[in-house]
């Protein structure tokens, strides 16, 4: 759970120890931003003492969503935004591949050891139960704003991860990524990834934000240019 400081706000972030998966928390008088809602104590904990909390959904996989149900909860006054269709896929268990999750831990796993120094110690469980969440409370395609605590937060739907994913900017200076850009390559092998996507449309876009801090849905934060590099088209897609 490591602190940022960002403007005078709290933030911290908490991590689903079974395959790695992050959450941030945002907080200033009692009031919370929650990017993507991990399964942890610790994060059911921080929540619990706040007024009123807003989560963005980055996208609709098990790992960004498996605390989802509790937060709510918890935070009768919780607001999730989301993509459209990520709204939607919450809500159905082979869409949001939490009746495959274990398949997709041991991908994951597997991963990981092709990775070890990006990637933090994980506990993989045995077994995950398939379950589902209700839908958004606010939807979008495309783009739209929110104003936070006089905070603005642009989110953008892009592909190549999932087609019901967006990226979070927050003042033009912090971005949220999930599982769009990694400090290792992008996975757009999942059900709705994109390859072509992920190259023509997404990349080109990544490359215009003048963001300060990656904040990433797996691993550590860092800056835009190093997670970029990383992520190479190969030159037969060139």
């Amino acid at each position: 759970m490591l602190p940022h400081i960002f403007n005078e706000l709290h933030v911290r972030r908490y991590i689903w120890d079974v395959i790695d998966a992050n959450s941030y928390l945002l907080t200033t008088d009692r009031h919370g931003l929650l990017i993507d809602a991990v399964d942890s104590p610790e994060l059911i904990e921080a929540v619990s003492v706040l007024n009123d909390l807003t989560v963005i959904l980055t996208h609709c996989h098990f790992d960004h969503i498996c605390g989802l149900n509790l937060i709510r909860k918890t935070v009768p006054n919780t607001t999730v935004y989301s993509t459209t269709l990520c709204s939607e896929n919450i809500g159905i268990k082979s869409k949001n591949l939490s009746s495959s999750a274990n398949a997709f831990i041991a991908f994951y796993m597997a991963k990981k050891q092709e990775n070890p120094e990006v990637l933090s110690d994980s506990k993989p469980k045995k077994n995950i139960d398939p379950f589902f969440c209700r839908p958004a409370e606010q939807e979008f395609e495309g783009e739209t704003n929110l104003n936070w605590q006089g905070h603005k937060v642009k989110l953008v739907q892009c592909g190549g991860h999932s087609k019901d994913s967006l990226i979070a900017i927050m003042d033009d200076r912090y971005m949220f990524s999930g599982d769009t850009l990694l400090p290792i390559p992008t996975v757009t092998r999942f059900p709705s990834g994109s390859t072509a996507a992920f190259w023509e449309e997404t990349v080109p876009m990544l490359q215009k934000i003048p963001a300060e801090l990656v904040l990433p849905g797996h691993g550590e934060p860092g800056k835009l240019a190093d997670m970029l590099a990383v992520n190479q088209r190969p030159s037969r897609q060139q």
